[in-house]
């Protein structure tokens, strides 16, 4: 198995753990008496200390792994700020709105990627156009009342921004880590303590039970640990922009998910909304990538005699 084919099932990973995390974020506050916002704070704060066990019981990390925690960490804070404007969005706008326009974020990945010259698949121009048929078949109702809260869109859209910005820095940061492990504990850290900062504004509460807790702790582990855990080495495999693409599959995940475990009904329109998803996101994958501006400039052709000059033969020559 290549690293490609790894990045891939890491993403499928991230992708069903994402979408197990908003079953139990319906759940919670259905059978307990926490808040949204107690959830978004929880995640990080029994996942961090999680991981950290975990981190002691492994082996000593290499000293290569330590040289940038503060990116980490401040990827951490990155991701805290859309786990809260996921929870601010939802409270404004229903949740099929707001996954029509939060899942414009891997067109922005993409849109980065050609401005800055990466790697995209070839027919992104069909990909991702079917991919956001797709999800507005999969998560609108035809006949339903179409109405915006203005505040609640733009927060949505900043919510987009946000993962993108995490997606394109995580494939950096996690490609030059040498150990996913301590670097996504120092993100849930970064994560942990940008929720400890919102307390003050916005309360916490404990849950009244021993269901309560379990259930935070599946959301802490199952729904928040694993996927994330996943994400970043599927990124630091893949480029952000395939993998924000698979992860386009995550509502369709959410509605099948929502019919095994809620009973909820799933209409034609959605069967179809779904499919169009599932192919897209196949299309994509199999779709080769442009070549980047970077690799084409190292696979330029030379004339004969010619030889290439990089920065540092430069910089010698002038030093000479």
């Amino acid at each position: 198995m290549n690293k490609k084919q790894i990045g891939v099932i890491a993403m499928l990973i991230a992708a069903f753990g994402l979408a197990f995390a908003v079953l139990l974020m319906k759940i919670i506050p259905m059978a307990t008496n926490l808040q949204p916002q107690d959830v978004a704070i929880w995640r990080f704060t029994i996942g961090a200390p999680a991981l950290w066990l975990i981190l002691l019981l492994k082996k000593k990390p290499k000293p290569a792994s330590l040289k940038s925690l503060w990116r980490f960490l401040a990827l951490g804070g990155i991701y805290s700020a859309a786990n809260f404007s996921a929870v601010f969005a939802l409270q404004r706008l229903p949740s099929s709105i707001y996954i029509i326009i939060f899942f414009i974020y891997p067109s922005l990945v993409i849109l980065y990627a050609l401005l800055s010259g990466g790697a995209v698949p070839r027919l992104f121009w069909i990909g991702l156009p079917l991919t956001m048929v797709g999800l507005f078949l999969t998560s609108f109702e035809f006949g339903s009342v179409f109405s915006v809260d203005p505040v609640g869109l733009l927060i949505t859209v900043a919510n987009a921004c946000v993962v993108a910005a995490y997606m394109v820095l995580s494939e950096k940061v996690f490609r030059a880590a040498g150990d996913h492990l301590i670097g996504t504990t120092f993100v849930f850290t970064g994560a942990m303590l940008a929720g400890f900062f919102m307390i003050p504004f916005l309360g916490v509460h404990t849950p009244g039970s021993i269901q309560g807790w379990a259930l935070l702790i599946a959301l802490s582990i199952i729904g928040t640990l694993i996927p994330i855990f996943a994400m970043n080495i599927g990124l630091g495999l893949l480029t952000a922009a395939r993998g924000s693409i698979i992860i386009t599959i995550q509502p369709v995940l959410n509605i099948l998910l929502g019919v095994l475990f809620l009973h909820e009904s799933l209409s034609l329109q959605q069967w179809i909304g779904g499919g169009i998803v599932i192919l897209a996101v196949i299309l994509l994958q199999r779709s080769p990538d442009r070549v980047s501006r970077i690799e084409a400039g190292r696979n330029e052709i030379l004339p004969p005699g010619r030889a290439r000059i990089t920065r540092g033969d430069y910089a010698g020559r002038r030093k000479g």
